[in-house]
């Protein structure tokens, strides 16, 4: 079988290679219970590069949100909290604005334009 992650090959039974294994199981441990530079020690110590780590959080399974989607909702509602607001982001709208923003969609603009006017 294929890596879902990187797409190489990852064994007869396994979906997932040995090095994007090490990288979900490091994020899925430490995720949400250190601080982001933790988290950078913790790839840097097990040896993964940040080829492998952005390989792992960007992959798209299956149209699901991507690994940084979920980190960024979890962060975003964090912060939120912290603020004293009801913290609602979904990884599902993280996607989507991430999705509407590359194509240029509705709801975006560059720093310096004027933001497009609403009827």
């Amino acid at each position: 079988m294929r890596c879902d992650y990187c797409h190489k090959r990852a064994g007869f039974i396994r979906k997932t290679c040995a090095t994007c294994a090490r990288v979900v199981a490091i994020i899925e441990r430490a995720a949400g219970h250190v601080g982001w530079t933790e988290l950078v020690d913790l790839f840097a110590t097990e040896g993964l590069t940040r080829i492998d780590v952005d390989r792992v959080l960007d992959a798209e399974i299956a149209g699901a949100p991507t690994m940084r989607d979920h980190l960024t909702s979890e962060m975003a509602n964090a912060l939120m909290r912290n603020l004293g607001m009801p913290g609602r982001q979904s990884p599902e709208d993280v996607r989507r604005v991430r999705h509407a923003a590359a194509a240029g969609g509705e709801g975006t603009w560059r720093a310096g334009e004027k933001p497009p006017e609403t009827p």
